[in-house]
């Protein structure tokens, strides 16, 4: 295993903190915020509900 330390790559957490943004990602599906339909991920936050077409998660 790396070791964080030392590696190229260790202080991602730092950027990702003083950037203000997370490392969490988004699911592959979630419902529509209006009809409540399971609704595939396009893209990154964008979602596609058959019904109301696409929306995106907004940041928050």
């Amino acid at each position: 295993m790396t070791d964080d330390r030392r590696s190229p790559s260790g202080g991602w957490r730092e950027v990702y903190a003083e950037m203000g943004v997370s490392a969490d990602h988004e699911p592959d599906s979630l419902d529509c915020p209006t009809c409540g339909d399971d609704c595939p991920r396009l893209h990154t936050a964008t979602y596609w509900c058959p019904t109301h077409g696409t929306w995106r998660v907004a940041v928050g």
